[in-house]
């Protein structure tokens, strides 16, 4: 798996920083309550997963369920130890992000750009970078609802579906676009798209490989937008992502300036020899 590979690289990486610390210090879990803009309805199918290490943290978004007590097991541990043990998915992404927030405050690797203003104002700034460089009109696939995301693309005019996990969103309708289910169409939608938008938690469902891959070998333009993995964006342009905005905790539904940074594949063109 894709994942299990950026693992390897990073903690190859890691061996070569004398001073590196592979504990885990802490691990924050939790279920999020919210509601989308437009919505009356409140939804409660995401849960949190923040791991926490002497000099970083990795975190992701997920859908399963989860059992308190069985993460004791985790905590005081070398992460390295951990990894060679059947964990969750959603454990496995949230301790590689964190082996790469390790690499990357050691090695200063952050050039940050800021969202400012409110929430609402501060995702549609999100959403705007996000879609910039797709051509109006074009067929866009959106792996996850956001409403915000949904409007930009709708603004441009874009041939726009859009697929979910989740039951209680599946059917509902945002600015005059129903959220399909991404467990029946996954894979005869991203056929008919041009451009895919998608978010971390595509580690955490385990369809990466299938959309990274898929895109690679089709020159399709895919675009990421990660809350959960975000410290392990920029590595994904090696696998079949085009584009990938890595957003840093604390994100844009926090109040202040939220943090992050864009990592955008380098297209290389030929002079003509006509």
């Amino acid at each position: 798996m894709i994942i299990d590979e950026i693992i390897k690289k990073g903690l190859l990486e890691l061996s070569s920083k004398a001073n590196a610390s592979y504990r885990i210090d802490n691990i924050i879990l939790g279920k999020s309550i919210y509601t989308m803009k437009n919505s009356d309805r409140v939804f409660n199918d995401i849960n949190i997963c923040l791991v926490i290490l002497e000099q970083g943290y990795g975190f992701a978004y997920f859908q399963s369920e989860f059992n308190f007590e069985s993460f004791q097991n985790f905590v005081n541990r070398d992460l390295r130890e951990i990894l060679k043990t059947p964990v969750p998915p959603y454990l496995k992404v949230a301790i590689a992000d964190a082996i790469y927030s390790v690499l990357n405050n050691l090695n200063k690797r952050y050039r940050y750009k800021n969202l400012r203003g409110e929430l609402r104002t501060k995702a549609r700034q999100r959403a705007k970078v996000l879609v910039e460089e797709i051509p109006i009109g074009s067929k866009v696939l959106l792996l996850g609802a956001s409403s915000e995301i949904i409007e930009e693309c709708n603004n441009k005019n874009m041939q726009l579906t859009v697929l979910d996990l989740e039951p209680t969103k599946i059917g509902l309708e945002f600015s005059k676009i129903i959220i399909e289910d991404s467990a029946k169409l996954l894979e005869e939608k991203i056929e008919k798209a041009e451009y895919i938008i998608a978010t971390g938690m595509i580690f955490v469902s385990e369809s990466a490989d299938t959309i990274l891959n898929y895109s690679r070998i089709n020159n399709r333009r895919l675009i990421l937008y990660m809350e959960t993995g975000s410290n392990f964006g920029r590595e994904l342009l090696d696998f079949g992502a085009y584009r990938v905005l890595s957003e840093i905790f604390p994100y844009y539904d926090f109040s202040g300036d939220t943090k992050y940074f864009m990592h955008k594949k380098k297209v290389i063109s030929f002079p003509s020899l006509i």
